[in-house]
């Protein structure tokens, strides 16, 4: 289970989504349209959160072990991150809301005005941890939940839940690595041979992990390339609709026709 890498479970949701979408026509590509499916884009972004963590989380010091993308039951659900190290045992959220304000409160997260439920879903994911473990190997402190925020503008707290760190992710490896010890290296080592089953997990691919992460770098440029493209058709709009407003409409269909090729 450790060569299971950041986003894999996601990836795996995403590519399947995109596998029943038709590729993008030519004039597609010309407009910038992106090339994910609708569906898609909620995978897309969690899959660049939990990328951006798991960066973050190779710079632990060794002592630490790290799982991505553990997959917890039949309805679609994995754990993004398992971390066993010298701190204990911690399971980590990754939720990405590039330039939102984060309210942290005592019992819930406000995303901008919309409350979340990611404190009871950390609180799901540590007892579940918790439960796989205890038939074999019975943790002596609890699983610590963390909610992993990637590109806040802001993470305000108004007060701080119990049993639930709430964190940017860049600040993970300094909170990691100053937790108190409470494991010593023969009891990660444990922990680590349980967690390492794979038959301790459910609804694990048959896919090679290898294949996934290609096809998920050439999604990701295509996606950037149109992005790219969307920015310089901007200028291009304005002078078209200026065209069309002077009464240049052979002129605009001309000028477009030539970008095109045809």
């Amino acid at each position: 289970m450790r060569q299971r890498f950041a986003a894999q479970f996601i990836i795996e949701k995403l590519l399947r989504e995109q596998d029943a979408k038709p590729p993008r026509t030519r004039l597609d590509r010309f407009l910038g349209c992106s090339p994910l499916a609708a569906a898609s884009v909620g995978w897309y972004d969690g899959a660049e959160g939990e990328i951006e963590v798991g960066v973050h989380l190779a710079t632990l010091p060794p002592e630490w072990v790290v799982f991505h993308a553990l997959p917890i039951g039949g309805h679609g659900w994995d754990i993004d991150h398992v971390l066993v190290g010298p701190g204990g045992v911690v399971t980590i959220n990754t939720k990405q809301h590039r330039g939102a304000r984060i309210r942290v409160e005592q019992r819930t997260v406000l995303v901008g005005e919309r409350s979340v439920p990611y404190i009871r879903h950390a609180r799901f994911e540590a007892e579940r941890i918790t439960t796989l473990l205890q038939d074999r190997r019975p943790l002596s402190h609890p699983v610590h939940p963390a909610v992993a925020f990637v590109g806040a503008r802001s993470l305000d707290y108004g007060s701080v839940p119990v049993d639930v760190k709430i964190i940017d992710a860049r600040n993970l490896v300094e909170w990691l690595t100053g937790l108190p010890v409470v494991l010593d290296p023969a009891e990660c080592l444990g922990i680590v041979e349980v967690l390492d089953n794979p038959e301790m997990w459910d609804d694990l691919p048959v896919a090679s992990g290898t294949g996934l992460m290609a096809r998920f770098i050439a999604l990701e440029a295509e996606v950037r390339s149109a992005r790219l493209q969307r920015r310089v058709l901007c200028p291009l709009e304005l002078a078209v609709g200026g065209a069309v407003l002077a009464g240049g409409v052979g002129l605009a269909a001309g000028l477009v026709g030539t970008l095109l090729g045809g």
